[in-house]
């Protein structure tokens, strides 16, 4: 089954100065869609490509146009992002790359002329259907949904991520609950809010072009700050909303610590007409003050004193440690572990017995070799199983009755 989407789009046609070249080994060929250079087509190319189109910043080559239709745009996005997960083994009607006969390097930016023209385009979305599912997959997915997934009812409250994206109209906003005495930066700040919107990406991307998706990317937003002490906001701008003044007392005693600093016994929050969790949980339907776009759908939970590893997380956020947020964004380093967290947010389990047991995983394994991010320690990235696992649970619940609306 296959549907188009007639979309109306400003379109930058993109020209590169041919004087632009990107230093590389002599008679080295280059490959379409290879946008670092470093020899290999992977989510580092796209999420380069992604970055760049946002922010409008014009910074292509002609390796970045994979539909060879002399633009780059968001097409050739959507098709890295297919390549990159599998979906195709090749991009369109491939041209021989260039090869270089030295090594060249101009010490000027590319020289770009952007032509804005309006056009109405019919665009053939790509169409992956259940029936797409490898075969060595079918059983442990049958057995994650049937003996995991459906038997602890993970998908049946009807505020999943899924929910929240589709009430959202294709967003996500967080509020960020710092529940910490340490002190964040301005640039840490826009850098977490990157990270959340790698993260939930990172999942969706496995979503877009499947079954009627209808959301090529999520908008991820940070609409807010709950601090314990303003102060902890490093040269606070004028367009953030910070929440200093709505605390309660909080109890550590069943938390776990990190044995060398204290969990602080206060909890700021944000205001609970805001929260679409609290409208879920005392089912008062969805209106916000201010609108949809002041809402926000989950906490980012950072905790001082919490152990530096490990983390809890569902359709109400993330709960990690303050320094295991701010290694993810000092360094890099340590995303999977908020990714599993969000994995919980649509629905995904953990795995923590063993094979075939009640809380363990399918007999036999988690096929296609990369074993899965949601059981802990054996992957530190979204595995191509792992996203077959969150197709399979969005065609399991996208057809309940009164469950989505699209209007």
């Amino acid at each position: 089954m296959s549907f188009r989407k007639s979309i109306t789009a400003v379109t930058a046609a993109v020209m590169l100065s041919s004087a632009f070249m990107v230093p590389v080994l002599a008679d080295e060929p280059i490959m379409y869609g290879d946008i670092n250079h470093d020899g290999k087509i992977d989510v580092n190319d796209v999420s380069f490509l992604k970055d760049t189109l946002i922010k409008d910043e014009g910074i292509y080559d002609d390796f970045s146009d994979v539909n060879f239709d002399g633009m780059v745009n968001i097409y050739d996005l959507l098709l890295m992002k297919q390549y990159v997960m599998g979906k195709i083994d090749s991009f369109p009607d491939i041209p021989d790359p260039p090869m270089t006969s030295e090594a060249t390097e101009t010490s000027e930016p590319p020289q770009t002329s952007l032509e804005m023209t309006e056009t109405s385009e019919t665009l053939e979305k790509p169409v992956i259907t259940l029936d797409d599912v490898p075969e060595d997959y079918v059983y442990a997915l049958d057995w994650i949904w049937t003996n995991r997934i459906d038997r602890e009812k993970s998908t049946q409250r009807r505020n999943t991520v899924f929910d929240q994206i589709v009430a959202g109209k294709g967003s996500i906003n967080y509020v960020i609950r710092w529940q910490s005495y340490k002190t964040i930066s301005y640039e840490q700040r826009q850098k977490l809010e990157q990270i959340l919107d790698e993260t939930i990406n990172g999942w969706n991307d496995y979503l877009v072009g499947y079954e009627n998706w209808p959301y090529d990317h999520i908008d991820v937003k940070i609409t807010g700050w709950a601090v314990i002490d303003k102060s902890v906001i490093l040269d606070p701008h004028d367009d953030e909303i910070i929440y200093d003044n709505l605390h309660e007392a909080y109890d550590s005693t069943y938390d776990t610590s990190n044995g060398y600093e204290e969990i602080p016994n206060i909890l700021p929050s944000a205001p609970d007409e805001l929260s679409r969790f609290y409208h879920f949980s005392n089912n008062i339907g969805y209106d916000y003050p201010g609108g949809l776009d002041k809402r926000f759908d989950m906490y980012l939970w950072a905790t001082q004193g919490f152990p530096a590893i490990g983390g809890c997380g569902g359709d109400w956020g993330q709960r990690l440690s303050d320094d295991a947020y701010l290694n993810i964004i000092n360094s890099g380093q340590g995303i999977h572990v908020l990714q599993h967290e969000v994995g919980h947010g649509f629905g995904l389990t953990d795995f923590y017995g063993g094979e075939g047991e009640q809380d363990g995983f399918p007999p036999g394994g988690f096929p296609g070799g990369e074993n899965s991010l949601m059981m802990a320690g054996s992957a530190a990235k979204i595995t191509d199983f792992d996203g077959w696992m969150l197709r399979y649970m969005w065609s399991k619940i996208k057809d309940e009755d009164g469950r989505f609306n699209f209007n």
